[in-house]
């Protein structure tokens, strides 16, 4: 291993655990280079030459971590003490010294929701379509395998199975085990009758219609990118990526006592 990224805030980077990360490193003489989440991290080619990018924080700073490991075509390792959320691994689950050898046996791929094919946009966790009008619904369509369901709600969101204990679940979506490639379709507070998800697989496009005149914005992972109101409907396409980014994760298995114990407490 010749030269690592640690993405992280200056908060974390005064924690425990990151200040005994990289004291390990300096011991093992390894390269590395701080990176702060709440900065513009690097979005042009791996010309730093990391071999793995490592986050330490929380779910928040792991998404950030994984949008750089996308760019850079580079894995990444997410460490943290989250209290929810499938994103972070803790440190006492970690062999370093197989990482560091290497050993990327225990490295998921995971799969990013583009948009419009734009793969260089990826959203690990969930896409939100959301009004930005306070007193109006969201007028939309969802179509999909050719079939088209209009419907009135704050918004929508399209969901990774990574994601479903994120935005998704604080809406009434199912959690869906991260081994299971998929996309999970939630409103937000509907009007219309309306399912309270619908869970499409790996293969599936769905076509989002935003009716014209409407202000709303589109958030990637909690980031917005898209703020409008079009005088025309607007059509926005969702599905998987072809690609995949490796992502350390110890165990496929749902973490649902991790989970459930903190939001029930």
């Amino acid at each position: 291993m010749n030269k690592l990224a640690i993405v992280s805030s200056k908060k974390y980077f005064k924690s425990k655990q990151a200040v005994e990360l990289i004291n390990y490193l300096d011991k093992q003489k390894i390269i590395y280079e701080k990176i702060l989440a709440d900065s513009e991290l690097q979005d042009s080619g791996n010309e730093a030459g990391f071999e793995l990018i490592i986050s330490v924080g929380g779910d928040g700073t792991a998404l950030k971590a994984m949008s750089l490991g996308w760019k850079l075509s580079v894995p990444v390792l997410n460490l943290g003490s989250g209290t929810v959320g499938y994103l972070v691994n803790s440190f006492d689950s970690i062999d370093f010294d197989s990482i560091i050898n290497e050993n990327f046996e225990n490295f998921k791929n995971r799969t990013p929701i583009i948009q419009n094919n734009d793969e260089f946009q990826p959203a690990f966790n969930e896409i939100v379509l959301i009004k930005n009008a306070p007193t109006r619904m969201l007028d939309m369509q969802i179509e999909t395998y050719n079939q088209k369901v209009k419907l009135r709600a704050d918004g929508l969101i399209i969901s990774s199975s990574l994601g479903s204990t994120a935005y998704n679940y604080s809406a009434g979506g199912p959690i869906v085990q991260t081994s299971i490639d998929s996309l999970i379709i939630t409103p937000i507070s509907p009007f219309t009758k309306f399912p309270r998800s619908i869970v499409l697989d790996n293969k599936s496009d769905i076509k989002i219609t935003i009716f014209k005149n409407q202000d709303f914005s589109i958030q990637f992972d909690g980031a917005e990118v898209i703020e409008g109101n079009e005088q025309q409907n607007t059509i926005y396409d969702y599905r998987l990526s072809k690609n995949k980014l490796k992502v350390l994760e110890v165990s496929d298995n749902p973490k649902l006592d991790h989970f459930l114990n903190q939001i029930l407490r």
